[in-house]
């Protein structure tokens, strides 16, 4: 028997009936599988160690871990999976729960740099006035310099607009390499050294997970760390590890990196080094280059994500790596001049390494490309396989000092385990933290619906979208918004938006994350009432995390099975992997990964007890292959629905409860 520790029982207090939380919030009941939650945490806290729980949506997870963690007084980093997790986290559950527990607590929330506005680029953007023909781009500077000198974090994130002028952000962030430091006139009122500051001083901080794989990268290079040393490490939507898995420890160039590099050297042009080289050339020349590999790649790939190197032609790339040679040499012989040149030729050294393998190696797995569009890609030499000490590190948060690691996730695993999530992590099999698989006990199956539409095109078809915009118009009019479409690539969820667009009735909103910062779409759906109906259209981050309780959201859409595209070159080093354990590839990695993926997104629906929805997924594989079944038995308990007869029927249930509900039902928003 485990014994009880002190915080354990402390735990327990809280979480009973007439404890803290049930005399600060009027809605609160005690759940089984989040009281065994905390506790295990809470032990892990005490005893240190490594714990993965996987509980499912609706359980209250977040709660499970923040309270012991709050309660032990100790220190702590709490990393999840998008910004809007960390704002969530940040402004909602951290306050609510400090409030309620009369624990007073520092709370920091750190992103990347590049997510924060840089006061001086921005005002020296300001000062150069509007370029020839984009007048409101000019406008829109400066309305951000005033918002951003008002005070507040200087976080891009909560900028509307911001994405929709995705070309000045190398205009209005700076980067590790091109910050002036204490040098620069803005100095006491930077952002990012507020946000540092901050989190040096917080009993917690917030992080994502790419800020994290960061911190690891900066550690291994010798950097100074960024995040202060603690007790306790949380990941949190801990199975979006595995995306960061693949760039563990590789060398990368990013189109938005290159971008940067030449607008910087550009700038020395008119700056006090102005004269030392030919500048303003060799930054048009790297312009030209990058512009022409992005160009040669879009016409080369065929699908968005991360891929083999595509172009047989070496001659793009080999006139970017000539570019990068160029600044390369005009960097270094002036390097002595300012230090921030010598800041700026390290930034050509991993964007000459990628290359220099790219043109003199024939395996085109040597070097990947992550591909999103031509404005958005990246190019990766991929770290040496089965790098086990990488990985641990990612994974145990140990490099912080913590003794304490807590993953938690709605999707770790089918087993008790947790075996899929600790072999896509690839950490090895020194690695044995304890597991805690729970189910929760109340769940109504009738809570949800289940709908495969017959008679759609395949999803690979060209048609697919605009067919299922189709089917479901006439669902979200009834329903009177109310739903999320989840896509599985950038460009599905554009055309799924044109075509509900185009299909929808006057008055609707069609939010497609990324014309909008992704909170501000969220908070639409939240709110959207009993005005305009209003449905988001997201891929990527959408699909795991977020919450939308209540009547808000009663639609949820998914517009094809999540199977990663096997010619993706992690993915076939994972089915290496199982193929030398003996394992079936496509079961224990394919299947199982689509599993988690769909698990996840489906888990957007049902948030709280007395929510009440339906299921659309658009992808008639689910009715005609054998692996239906197992797919289907990953998903949350829901009522099948066979006929479109049938998916009226429930709707009309949903829009009569809907219209006679008189209270909003209890929420943490």
């Amino acid at each position: 028997m485990v014994s009880t520790s002190p915080l354990m029982a402390r735990v327990a207090q809280a979480l009973a009936p007439e404890g803290a939380l049930a005399r600060a919030w009027p809605e609160w009941r005690a759940r089984e599988a989040q009281a065994a939650m905390a506790q295990a945490v809470a032990q892990t806290v005490e005893e240190g160690g490594a714990l993965l729980v996987e509980a499912p949506a609706g359980s209250g997870k977040t709660l499970a871990y923040l309270l012991p963690w709050l309660l032990s007084g100790r220190r702590a980093v709490i990393s999840t999976s998008t910004h809007v997790l960390q704002r969530q986290l940040a402004e909602r559950d951290l306050p609510r729960l400090a409030s309620a527990t009369g624990q007073a607590v520092r709370v920091a929330v750190l992103k990347g740099r590049g997510r924060y506005v840089c006061l001086a680029r921005l005002q020296a953007a300001v000062d150069m006035g509007p370029r020839i023909g984009a007048p409101a781009e000019h406008a829109w500077l400066r309305e951000l310099l005033l918002w951003a000198e008002r005070g507040g974090d200087g976080d891009l994130d909560q900028v509307a607009g911001v994405d929709t002028i995705a070309g000045l952000h190398g205009r209005v962030t700076s980067t590790s390499e091109n910050c002036a430091r204490q040098a620069c006139a803005r100095w006491a009122e930077c952002h990012v050294e507020r946000a540092r500051r901050a989190a040096q001083a917080a009993d917690v901080v917030v992080i994502n997970h790419h800020v994290w794989l960061a911190e690891l990268q900066r550690q291994r290079r010798g950097r100074p760390r960024l995040l202060p040393e603690v007790d306790v490490v949380v990941f949190d939507e801990a199975h979006a590890l595995h995306g960061l898995r693949a760039r563990l420890d590789a060398e990368v160039i990013e189109h938005t990196a290159l971008q940067r590099l030449w607008a910087d050297l550009t700038a020395l042009a008119d700056g006090p080094l102005r004269g030392l080289q030919a500048w303003r050339l060799l930054a048009h020349d790297g312009q030209v280059a990058t512009r022409g590999l992005a160009q040669a790649l879009g016409a080369a790939v065929s699908r968005e994500g991360r891929q083999a190197w595509p172009l047989g032609d070496r001659q793009a790339p080999w006139r970017l790596a000539t570019a990068v040679a160029a600044a390369q040499a005009a960097l270094r012989a002036s390097a002595d001049a300012d230090p921030r040149l010598g800041r700026l030729l390290e930034r050509t050294r991993a964007a000459a390494a990628v290359l220099h393998t790219l043109l003199s190696s024939d395996d085109p797995a040597a070097v990947w490309l992550d591909w999103q569009s031509r404005e958005d890609w990246a190019c990766l030499r991929p770290a040496v396989e089965n790098d086990a000490l990488a990985a641990h590190a990612l994974v145990t948060g140990t490099s912080l000092g913590a003794r304490s690691v807590v993953h938690a996730s709605a999707t770790l695993g089918q087993d008790e385990a947790l075996l899929w999530h600790r072999d896509a992590l690839a950490v090895g099999a020194d690695w044995s933290p304890r597991t805690l698989r729970l189910r929760v006990g109340d769940e109504d199956p009738g809570a949800a619906a289940l709908y495969v539409p017959e008679g759609l095109p395949e999803p690979a078809e060209a048609t697919h979208p605009q067919a299922l915009a189709e089917r479901i118009v006439p669902w979200i009019e009834l329903l009177g918004g109310r739903c999320l479409v989840l896509a599985t690539t950038r460009r599905a969820a554009q055309r799924l938006a044109q075509a509900l667009q185009a299909r929808g009735r006057p008055g609707w909103r069609v939010l497609l994350v990324g014309d909008k910062p992704t909170h501000a779409a969220l908070q639409a759906l939240r709110h959207a009432g009993g005005g305009a109906p209003t449905i988001v259209v997201a891929c990527g981050a959408l699909w795991q995390g977020i919450d939308v309780p209540g009547e808000a959201l009663q639609l949820l859409v998914i517009d094809k099975l999540p199977f990663a595209p096997p010619d993706d070159p992690w993915l076939q080093r994972r089915l290496e992997r199982a193929r030398a354990v003996g394992a079936d590839p496509f079961t224990s990695v394919q299947l199982a990964d689509a599993a988690m993926a769909l698990r996840q997104g489906a888990g957007r629906l049902i948030r709280r007890a007395g929510d009440r929805g339906l299921i659309v997924i658009g992808d008639v594989r689910l009715r005609r292959r054998a692996y239906g079944p197992a797919l289907l038995a990953a998903l949350p308990a829901c009522r099948w629905l066979d006929t479109e007869g049938e998916v009226q029927a429930w709707l009309g249930e949903l829009e009569a409860l809907t219209r006679s509900s008189t209270t909003d039902r209890p929420s943490a928003s």
